[in-house]
């Protein structure tokens, strides 16, 4: 896996109590919202909510680190930052990134709780 840091997953579960059905139930649901972060990213690119994009990132940004993607919770930091006033120059290919990394990061973690 190189996308997402297992000992994130791992240091995760300890602080659960070490429950393997619980981490999987939390990325089962960090994944269903990311789904629903990443479309709430488009549909404000779409109807110009710069206050919708910047929130969204800083959402996914603390999901992601939490759940070992460092990569993807550092694309969402730098957006986020950039929406502080407005909309930003290249924004659209910055969600598109992170939908991108979004993408590697759900398939990893798919892997890791099916193992």
């Amino acid at each position: 896996m190189e996308v997402i840091d297992t000992r994130a997953l791992e240091q995760l579960q300890e602080l659960i109590g070490g429950d393997r059905d619980e981490l999987v139930e939390l990325v089962q649901t960090f994944l269903v919202e990311g789904d629903d972060i990443v479309a709430d990213m488009s549909s404000a690119l779409e109807v110009t909510d710069a206050d919708l994009l910047r929130r969204s990132a800083h959402s996914l940004k603390a999901s992601a680190q939490d759940f070992g993607a460092p990569k993807l919770s550092t694309l969402s930091a730098t957006l986020e930052s950039a929406c502080k006033s407005g909309i930003p120059d290249g924004a659209v290919e910055q969600v598109s990134e992170i939908a991108n990394q979004y993408a590697a990061v759900r398939d990893e973690l798919q892997t890791y709780i099916a193992s």
